[in-house]
């Protein structure tokens, strides 16, 4: 079976990784110079149910609660994956009683998490300035590099006879007979029996012409990046106006969401307003300076789910849309490949089927 996965960020280099070991032969596309150009490369980096709603979306945290257990699979089949992942957050709210709610929720929904007092946080976290009262441990969230990830899984995807092309952008779906049979670039066609739509918030550019359309919807998120030359955070902590995290090679990474609309001239100012933000609650490092803050537009659908199938209407395409992609990547990698090669339908991730509407 000759299969076509567009976009290489996280979700599509997980299933040309996933289709490609099962022995599909795989064609990768995308329009940048590597994995991860796009969104991908823009995204914190926290796999962890924590931020799932149990209580309000229950059918969503699901997903991730299984998305999270996917990520213990590839880390047996995949060791190279999570090499230089580290473990555990600490996540507080304004009030003690904010957090110790957030705590009975999530416990009462089946997660590992328990409550930490401000002795044990000053303890684990000696240069956190303003320790909280209480904080929720999470003992089992990853923190990774979401574009060593994908690059992972294209190398992987290769390793199993995958081809990669990249500045490659797909200008069209070539079609025959209501049939996708491929798809075109400035410089070639390549036929394929499936094509995989993975490319975020351009899939409905893609099938438009078709006269279709899913529906995703564009949210920005900005990404800052901060020079540290010590270790001094042990794990991811989220608290009022802070979002941080350390990476291996010392610098510091920090995510916050922006209004839709005005990204084009905040990011540079969010940076240096979380910059401040950290100087209150932290002990830095002497020399810590906003290296980049840059805007990804993230993926998503009104209802929260993210979106996994066969389009309905024309054989040969399948879509797979998702936020927060770096959780559910590993999982929808899994479930695409189930679909495609084995003829299996998980009923987890939602479909297309009441989700497609034809465009006007």
């Amino acid at each position: 079976m000759q299969i076509a996965v567009v976009g290489a960020g996280i979700v599509g280099a997980s299933i040309a990784y996933h289709l490609a070991r099962r022995g599909a032969r795989v064609h990768l596309f995308d329009e940048g110079p590597a994995p991860a150009a796009g969104v991908t490369g823009k995204a914190f980096g926290w796999v962890n149910l924590i931020n799932g709603d149990p209580t309000a979306n229950y059918a969503n945290y699901r997903i991730w609660r299984e998305a999270i257990t996917e990520y213990q699979r590839l880390k047996a089949a995949l060791p190279k994956a999570l090499q230089h992942a580290r473990t555990g957050s600490l996540i507080w709210h304004r009030t003690a009683a904010e957090t110790e709610a957030l705590v009975r929720e999530h416990k009462a929904a089946g997660a590992t998490v328990e409550l930490v007092d401000a002795k044990t946080i000053a303890w684990w976290e000696p240069e956190l300035r303003e320790v909280p009262e209480c904080a929720a441990f999470s003992p089992d969230d990853l923190a990774l590099d979401p574009a060593q990830l994908a690059r992972t899984f294209v190398d992987a995807a290769i390793a199993f006879g995958a081809k990669a092309d990249f500045d490659q952008k797909i200008v069209a779906l070539e079609t025959s007979d209501s049939r996708i049979t491929g798809v075109r670039t400035a410089g070639q066609v390549v036929s394929a029996d499936v094509v995989v739509l993975a490319a975020g918030t351009s899939v409905d550019a893609l099938i438009s012409p078709l006269g279709l359309a899913i529906g995703v919807e564009s949210s920005p998120a900005v990404l800052m990046q901060f020079s540290a030359d010590r270790p001094f955070l042990n794990r991811i902590l989220r608290g009022p106006g802070l979002e941080i995290r350390q990476r291996p090679d010392h610098s510091l990474v920090s995510a916050a969401s922006c209004r839709s609309g005005a990204e084009e001239e905040a990011p540079l100012a969010i940076g240096h307003r979380v910059l401040d933000v950290m100087r209150r609650k932290l002990a830095l490092p002497d020399g810590v300076e906003l290296r980049q803050a840059a805007v990804g537009y993230r993926p998503v659908f009104a209802d929260g789910f993210p979106r996994l199938g066969f389009l309905p209407g024309v054989d040969g395409a399948y879509v797979a849309v998702a936020h927060p992609g770096v959780i559910l990547a590993p999982l929808l990698g899994r479930l695409t490949m189930e679909e495609i090669v084995e003829g299996q339908r998980s009923t987890l991730v939602p479909g297309f089927s009441a989700g497609v509407f034809h465009g006007s």
